[in-house]
Formats: C-alpha cells, sequence, structure tokens
C-alpha cells in the first residue's frame, strides 16, 4: 500500500494546485499507511481527491496511463481518479465522449478482474463508480456536436477557415489543437472539425 501512496502523492503534486487539497492529500497519505480497511477507504479517498481537484481534468487519465504498476490496489485507485477525472472534463465533440465512455468501460473491466480480492463490496460500489462515469458520459456525447470531416482542396489559414465554419475567426485555436497542426497559416487540405 505505501507504494501506491507515493504514487498517488506524485500524481497529486503534479495535478493539484489548490494548497488546502495538497493538505487534504497529505492527512489521506497518513491515514492510509495505516493499512486495514480504513487504509484502504483513506487511499481510495486520496484517488478520489486527484480526480475531483486536478487543475486539469483532462491532464489525469494520461498522468494515469503513465504510471508503471499493475496491482489490483493501483488498479482500484485508478479507476476511482479516472472516473471523477472524465466526469469533469469537457468533451467537444460527440466522439471525444464516445472515446472516453469506452475507455473507462475498458478500466473498468481491468480493474473487474483484479480487484476481487478486496471483496464484493468494492466490487459492487468500483461498478456503480464506473457506471455513473460512464452514463455521464453517454449524456455528454448525446448533447455534443459530431466531429467531421472538412475537405478544402486547398491549405488556408485556421483563421479563415474558423471563420467559415463558426463565423468566428477566434475558434482557430481550436481547430490547430484538434488536427495537432504545427503552423496555423498553412491547415492541411482535410482536416477534422466540430460540426457547427
Amino acid at each position: 500500500m505505501d507504494r501506491i501512496v507515493i504514487i498517488l502523492g506524485g500524481l497529486a503534486r503534479e495535478l493539484i494546485l489548490d494548497t488546502d487539497d495538497l493538505t487534504a492529500l497529505d492527512a489521506l497519505a497518513v491515514a492510509a499507511q495505516a493499512g486495514g480497511a480504513s487504509g484502504l477507504v483513506s487511499l481510495l479517498e486520496m484517488a478520489r481527491l486527484i480526480g475531483e481537484a486536478a487543475d486539469d481534468a483532462g491532464a489525469v487519465v494520461p498522468a494515469l496511463d503513465r504510471v508503471q504498476e499493475a496491482s489490483g490496489l493501483w488498479r482500484m485507485a485508478d479507476l476511482v481518479a479516472a472516473c471523477f477525472a472524465v466526469s469533469r472534463a469537457s468533451y467537444a465533440s460527440r466522439q471525444d465522449a464516445q472515446a472516453a465512455r469506452s475507455a473507462i468501460n475498458a478500466r473498468a473491466e481491468t480493474t473487474y478482474q483484479q480487484a476481487g480480492v478486496y471483496g464484493p463490496e468494492a466490487i459492487e460500489w468500483l461498478v456503480s463508480l464506473a457506471g455513473i462515469a460512464a452514463l455521464h458520459l453517454s449524456r455528454t456525447a448525446a448533447e455534443r456536436a459530431p466531429a467531421v470531416l472538412v475537405e478544402t482542396g486547398l491549405s488556408l489559414p485556421s483563421t479563415l477557415l474558423a471563420y467559415d465554419l463558426y463565423a468566428d475567426a477566434g475558434r482557430a485555436g481550436e481547430l490547430v489543437d484538434r488536427n495537432r497542426i504545427a503552423t496555423a497559416l498553412v491547415m492541411p487540405v482535410a482536416f477534422e472539425a466540430v460540426a457547427p
């Protein structure tokens, strides 16, 4: 359990900027090191706090994915943090929210297989948590516009394309970020955009 506490502490320092949240996390870390059932609850509370209090909720899942740990205890903490983070993150298109839902479902399936040693109550709680996150993502997907492929036949500046698509040249950065373009002045002839 100590190794997981250290991992979560490192992630918290990377993702959380609020000093009150970091202080609360430190108190939970001390309680988690006591072990037993109360230590497990404190460990999962640490994971919840990371997903809930991260400055950028969209950065939590990529940070979790970088961790090289495969224990059942880590999988549980990982799922808890991910569920809270994806519920707070914003999704520009329907496909983005659907991809996040698929990722949470896959993460949950892996966790259920390893978390059985912590008893049926733990599995039931994890299933409920992942189900709520998936339901939230489904609702978000239903509310978002789809991403579409735009073909221009000619390389144009992102500001012109944003104005043509959305009547708002200020959304050019969104097109550049979504397509991971190195230069905003010359967009590819085919690119992805959120439907207007």
